[in-house]
């Protein structure tokens, strides 16, 4: 017959070993939250959807007032406030179309919920690289459907305003990885979102709209 020491040893032999594997795994988690969010980023850039839960922090960095939005030819990169992730550090707009949204660093649902997201794999503007973002076909990104060629969009900083003038737009599959190229030496603004605009459900097809850099300060000491 076993005694009542003898069971008590038993269920610490059992208990003890999943007290400390939850222990690990939330260690683990609080660990690879960052890592984690980065994953989701990307993975929205590819579905557009996220069905995650893990929740965003959303912050601001941008100041609609900051005095290096006045016209200037050139900023220092020590004086740019770098984003975190779900942190809005500028407001995309396109008066033509109605478009005016604040634009987040990062792209989880959690942040286009609140706004336009930017792809964290892709550059700020003013850095001579390509900038992605996408939007709700219902929401930040819904003006979109009435872009055109030559329509100006402007990103506005608190280091300055950059101006993008619409040069193509296409309609690609939500794998079509050709729709995009962000190795390219060129400061490229891509906007995409769900298409068609006016279609219930979930699709895979996907606006991309391209805009070539006409206006805005350059950075120094980006080298």
């Amino acid at each position: 017959m076993v005694s009542k020491s003898q069971w008590k040893r038993i269920l610490a032999y059992f208990y003890m070993p999943v007290f400390f594997t939850i222990i690990g795994y939330i260690i683990i988690y609080i660990i690879c939250l960052p890592v984690i969010s980065t994953f989701l980023s990307i993975g929205s850039l590819v579905t557009g959807q996220d069905s995650s839960t893990f929740q965003t922090n959303i912050t601001s960095i941008y100041d609609d007032q900051s005095p290096l939005l006045q016209s200037q030819k050139s900023v220092p990169l020590s004086s740019i406030e770098m984003p975190s992730f779900g942190s809005q550090y500028a407001q995309v707009s396109c008066q033509r179309i109605g478009l005016d949204a604040p634009l987040y660093w990062g792209d989880n649902s959690t942040i286009l919920r609140n706004g336009a997201g930017q792809y964290i794999g892709s550059s700020l503007p003013g850095f001579e690289r390509p900038i992605l973002l996408c939007g709700h076909n219902v929401t930040a990104f819904l003006p979109l459907q009435s872009i055109e060629i030559g329509d100006q969009v402007s990103i506005s900083t608190n280091y300055g305003t950059y101006t993008y003038e619409v040069v193509e737009t296409r309609v690609a599959d939500m794998n079509d990885t050709s729709a995009y190229d962000l190795s390219q030496n060129k400061e490229q603004l891509i906007m995409y979102t769900c298409y068609p605009f006016a279609f219930m459900g979930v699709t895979t097809q996907r606006l991309f709209i391209y805009g070539d850099r006409i206006s805005g300060p350059d950075i120094t000491g980006l080298d």
